[in-house]
C-alpha cells in the first residue's frame, strides 16, 4: 500500500509521522507543497481518473493512502505566489475529496472547526460538556458574562491556534464594538486531558500545571499516560466518526468534581510531542489504519475501543 505524506517540510508533526513510518520499515512518499506550488503540477477530478503529477518525478495513485497536513499560506504571501498557493489548496483539496483510498483526513471533514462557536454547540447537542461561551463585539453582553461566571477564557473565534487567556470584567470595561467579535469560555479549574482517536483507538495523557495554557512556553507541566471513561471513550470514537475524521485531537478539562469538559475536537492534530511522551505510539496506529486499506471512518458506535496506556 503506497502511502503519501502531504504538507511542509517544516511542519514537525508531519515529519514526525514520516521519521516513525519510516524507522517502522513503512515506505512514505514525502509531497513538500514548498516544492510543488512552485513546480507544473496536474491534478485530476475526480481523483480516481488518470494520474495526477505534483512534481515531474511524483505520481499520486487515486487508491493509495494519504496523511494530509494542508496549509493555505496565501494570506502571508506576495502574488504571485499567493495566487499559486491558492489554486494549488483548492485543487488538492477537491483531489483529497475525491479519492477513493484512505485520507487522513479529509479537507470537508473539518469545516465547522473553524467557527467555534459553532463547534462547540455541535459537540454540545451530541451529548457533550461544554463550558458556557459567549461571542459578541459588545461590552455590556460581555461584561454580564464575565461578572456570572467570574472570569473566562478568551479563544480564537476561527480555527487559527492561539494560547488561551484568562480574563475579568476589568479587562473589557474600555472594550470598543471595533475591537470585536470576542469568544469567551467560562474558565474551568482543573487538568487538562489530551486524547487522540485513531479510528477506533484512543491515546490520551494527562496534563497537570498551573499555568492557564498548558501550551505556553513558560508553562511548568506534569504528563501522566491515562484512559478517558469508558462511556466517554465510546463517545468520542462514535463522535468523530460522525465528523468524519479518522484522526482527531480531542481536548477536555476535567473539574474538581472529575467531570469531564469538551473544549475542542481539533480535526488536524498537531500530535509530535505527545507521540514523543507516548514512544510512538500514536504514529503507530496512523500507520496501522493507513496501511490496512481498510474503509474510511463512518459514522456508527464501534464494537469496542481500543484504549492504550504508555509509560514516560
Amino acid at each position: 500500500m503506497n502511502v503519501y505524506a502531504i504538507g511542509l517540510d517544516n511542519d514537525k508533526t508531519l515529519m514526525r509521522f514520516v521519521s516513525e513510518a519510516r524507522i517502522a520499515g513503512t515506505e512514505v512518499t514525502l509531497i513538500n507543497l514548498h516544492q510543488v506550488h512552485q513546480s507544473r503540477w496536474r491534478l485530476m477530478i475526480p481523483g480516481g481518473e488518470g494520474e495526477s503529477i505534483v512534481l515531474d518525478s511524483v505520481v499520486l495513485d487515486p487508491r493509495a493512502s494519504y496523511y494530509s497536513r494542508i496549509v493555505d499560506l496565501s494570506p502571508v504571501l506576495q502574488e504571485p505566489d499567493r495566487s499559486a498557493w491558492r489554486h494549488l489548496m483548492a485543487g488538492l483539496s477537491a483531489f483529497l475529496e475525491t479519492v477513493p483510498g484512505i485520507v487522513v483526513n479529509r479537507p470537508g471533514a473539518h469545516a465547522h472547526n473553524a467557527a467555534k462557536p459553532l463547534h462547540e454547540w455541535w459537540l454540545g447537542q451530541r451529548g457533550f460538556l461544554v463550558p458556557p461561551a459567549v461571542t459578541s463585539s459588545d461590552r455590556e453582553a460581555l461584561g454580564g458574562f464575565l461578572e456570572k461566571h467570574g472570569c473566562g477564557i478568551v479563544k480564537s473565534v476561527c480555527g487559527m491556534r492561539g494560547n488561551a487567556q484568562l480574563v475579568t470584567g476589568q479587562d473589557f470595561e474600555t472594550f470598543e464594538r471595533e475591537q470585536g467579535p470576542v469568544h469567551i469560555q467560562k474558565y474551568i479549574p482543573g487538568y487538562d486531558v489530551r486524547a487522540h482517536a485513531v479510528g477506533d483507538e484512543l491515546h490520551a495523557e494527562k496534563i497537570e500545571t498551573k499555568s492557564v495554557d498548558y501550551r505556553a512556553k513558560e508553562a511548568e507541566t506534569v504528563h501522566t499516560a491515562t484512559a478517558l471513561p469508558n462511556d466517554l471513550a465510546q463517545a468520542v470514537i462514535e463522535t468523530s466518526r460522525r465528523l468524519g475524521l479518522i484522526f482527531t485531537g480531542w481536548d477536555f478539562k476535567v473539574d474538581t468534581d472529575g467531570r469531564y469538559w469538551c473544549l475542542e475536537a481539533n480535526p488536524m492534530p498537531g500530535y509530535d510531542v505527545y507521540d514523543r511522551r507516548a514512544e510512538g505510539a500514536i504514529s503507530r496506529s496512523l500507520l496501522q489504519y493507513l496501511t490496512t486499506a481498510r474503509e474510511p471512518a463512518k459514522a456508527g458506535m464501534p464494537e469496542r475501543a481500543q484504549v492504550h496506556a504508555y509509560s514516560h
